[in-house]
């Protein structure tokens, strides 16, 4: 990114010479963004964050098949009910255009099966957006079931891959999805960069509209220094995969120690990545045991970091167990990857037997 900097000032979309070495920066972030993926460059479009790539997929393709009337009506769209609110919120604004809205749920956290899905999808049905790794528990999809179902029935299929990428292997070659949605910052690279894949026999509507940058899919300049970094973090990809058997280590050794002292485990451990432990502690509030962490130390969220700032319950720990509230009040999420060792894990339990026993003891009083 230091090197862009210096080199990468220009407007990629210029003809001069400095803005034909900018946009030689720029394709060479997105061949390695591609090169992740097993994609061809030429298919990715680089946007400015997972929220933008969410946004675009779930609006362009949906917008795209009403339009042309893919479908009898194109007016439904089968969803989760644990969504990011990146793919959630785009959602909701087309059911408020007139959009039908099926949100399919996990019960305690289990994905559902394909029968389920099937029962789900219409004749209408011109959309199913999908997280593969949710946001908050980690829990898994099985995509390639979901993906040769909907192509079976001729339907769209997109996949926010944000928190995928990186923590499972990724080919766009094998997984049979219309459209897949990354992050730079998910991956260790700069905030502000993100890209959406799409199958190149299926066409979207742009959301932005201006410029014909990026094939037409995405107006306006890019950041070309934030998208050489989110090309860096993509060529260390493989690495990254290559660190989860370790991970998995540490989130069987986290959650073993928060579950003695009194967590219940959230979502469904059979079926998820190896960089997240969401836990609950029933009877206490998840914001109050965040904030208490922080000043210890430990840094941990009661929810999404983009939903921060909001003392609600977890939406997502509250779909998944709609019979018990209290297990979303007192939800707790730990995050970790290739940079965490044992001893982070050793001082998270630490502080947190710390942080329990006063809690406890302040409601006893």
């Amino acid at each position: 990114m230091a090197a862009a900097r210096q080199a990468a000032w220009a407007n990629p979309s210029s003809v001069h010479a400095a803005g034909r070495e900018s946009r030689k920066w720029l394709e060479g972030a997105r061949e390695r963004v591609a090169a992740a993926i097993g994609a061809r460059a030429s298919d990715v479009a680089l946007v400015g964050g997972g929220t933008e790539a969410c946004n675009l997929g779930v609006l362009g393709l949906a917008r795209r098949a009403e339009s042309t009337e893919q479908s009898p009506d194109g007016q439904h769209i089968v969803t989760t009910e644990i969504e990011h609110p990146a793919v959630a919120r785009p959602i909701e604004a087309l059911e408020r255009c007139g959009m039908r809205v099926t949100r399919l749920a996990l019960p305690n956290g289990a994905p559902f099966g394909t029968d389920q899905l099937a029962a789900a999808l219409s004749q209408d049905t011109c959309l199913v957006a999908l997280g593969w790794v949710n946001h908050e528990t980690g829990t898994r999809l099985p995509l390639s079931a979901y993906s040769e179902l909907c192509a079976t029935r001729g339907i769209p299929l997109f996949v926010d891959a944000t928190q995928a990428v990186g923590k499972l292997p990724v080919d766009v070659r094998d997984l049979g999805v219309d459209a897949l949605a990354m992050a730079s910052h998910k991956l260790g690279g700069p905030a502000g960069a993100g890209a959406l894949w799409v199958r190149r026999d299926r066409q979207l509507s742009p959301v932005l509209l201006g410029g014909g940058q990026e094939r037409g899919r995405r107006a306006g300049t890019p950041d070309v220094v934030a998208q050489v970094g989110f090309g860096a973090a993509c060529s260390q990809v493989a690495a990254r995969l290559l660190a989860q058997p370790r991970l998995a280590a540490l989130q069987v050794r986290l959650e073993a120690g928060l579950q003695g002292l009194g967590a219940l485990v959230n979502g469904d451990p059979s079926q998820r990545v190896a960089t997240v432990v969401n836990v609950s502690f029933k009877g206490l509030r998840g914001d109050e045991l965040v904030a208490a962490l922080d000043v210890e130390g430990v840094a941990c969220a009661s929810g999404a970091a983009c939903s921060s700032g909001l003392t609600e319950p977890s939406p997502v720990i509250t779909a998944m167990y709609p019979q018990d509230p209290a297990r979303a009040r007192g939800a707790l999420r730990f995050s970790f990857g290739p940079e965490t060792r044992d001893a982070d894990v050793d001082r998270a339990l630490e502080k947190m037997a710390l942080v329990l026993n006063r809690a406890r003891a302040a409601g006893a009083s």
